[in-house]
């Protein structure tokens, strides 16, 4: 490595390193303050709060990634224009590659490290922070689900789901067991599916088997529809269900496999499937786009430029990133389309930006 890149390696690194550091910390903070009360109300000791925060790190740094990686990379681009570096450095005759090089080596490096943090770490954390605030503080039924079916124990009660979609709040291959005090079976309802209607669940094609008093036999009732209050609301059922962010690519994969091979729906996921190897990429992709603006000599208004064009940026990519996602989950776009539009446009326009650097 030339002291060049070495010099520029080092900039890029020192600013990613301070722009992670202050924006988790902000973070971090900002979510402690709003969840502080829900602790103490629950009587969850405080140090909780900081486990709770601990684990939600590793997702925090996927999140944060590309902005700091841009950021970083305008930063460095910005000040070096502002004090005519870029142009001596271009003078004497430093090709675009050489300037370009150390930013495609930090890129790949901020990839590697959102694969990382996305597909073996965060997976294992978050499950771990849900499970605080979802069991500790709010006090929700014990539930568990991965791969197979979605499982929720309440006081009195066993529920059994085999696929639930958030989006339309409707229910796959439901049973349901209600139990005595004694813990003995006094009903038992099977349905093919459900629904959430004003404030109880409309169940169909199933069967409700109840125990009769001072029995042990069971009556028996084969229904169309039948309305019926469980005990459980969506909330409920979508703090069970499995969520993208607790599993990795493989395991996202497997669920959803599985879950198109018992013939249900899981757009939703599959779109998700896609965001995950999406975007992790953008980290990349921003300091291809980065280096462009700063080639071109588009930033020369030092620190504040630097980080207003890249914010702006940002915020673009967002926007548009989240509302071809929303478009996916509603499936009026193909799950690969949805998941990969924006990274291609955005790659285009890094590749444009580069190419005419000169």
């Amino acid at each position: 490595m030339t002291i060049l890149a070495r010099y520029i390696t080092q900039e890029i690194a020192k600013y990613f390193g301070i722009i992670l550091t202050v924006v988790v910390g902000i973070y971090l903070t900002v979510d402690f303050i709003e969840k502080v009360d829900n602790f103490i109300d629950a009587g969850v000791p405080l140090i909780m709060a900081g486990v709770h925060l601990a684990f939600r790190l590793p997702l925090i740094l996927v999140q944060i990634t590309p902005v700091a990686s841009l950021l970083a990379v305008m930063i460095t681009f910005g000040l070096m224009a502002k004090n005519n570096e870029l142009l001596a450095l271009r003078s004497s005759g430093i090709s675009l590659a050489s300037l370009v090089g150390p930013i495609v080596r930090f890129g790949i490096a901020a990839l590697l490290f959102s694969i990382l943090m996305a597909e073996i770490v965060a997976p294992m954390t978050v499950n771990r922070a849900n499970q605080i605030w979802y069991q500790d503080v709010k006090k929700r039924n014990s539930t568990s689900a991965r791969q197979n079916d979605i499982w929720i124990k309440s006081e009195n009660s066993i529920l059994n789901l085999k696929f639930f979609e958030p989006q339309t709040q409707e229910v796959k291959g439901m049973t349901v067991h209600r139990f005595d005090d004694d813990f003995n079976l006094v009903e038992r309802i099977d349905a093919r599916t459900g629904t959430f209607q004003n404030d109880s669940w409309l169940l169909r094609d199933g069967i409700r088997q109840q125990r009769r008093d001072g029995t042990d036999a069971f009556a028996v009732q084969v229904f169309d529809e039948l309305d019926v209050q469980l005990g459980y609301a969506p909330e409920d059922l979508a703090q069970a269900a499995p969520k993208p962010e607790e599993m990795s690519f493989m395991q996202l994969h497997r669920y959803v496999t599985k879950v198109e091979a018992e013939g249900y729906d899981a757009t939703h996921y599959r779109v998700d499937l896609h965001a995950k190897i999406a975007f992790p990429l953008v980290s990349l992709i921003m300091t291809f786009i980065g280096a462009g603006l700063a080639a071109r000599g588009k930033i020369k208004e030092g620190l504040a430029g630097s980080v207003t064009y890249g914010l702006g940026i940002v915020f673009l990519y967002w926007i548009s990133f989240s509302f071809c996602l929303s478009l996916g989950y509603a499936g009026m776009l193909p799950p690969i389309i949805a998941a990969w539009c924006v990274n291609v446009f955005s790659m285009s326009l890094a590749g444009y930006l580069l190419i005419n650097a000169d």
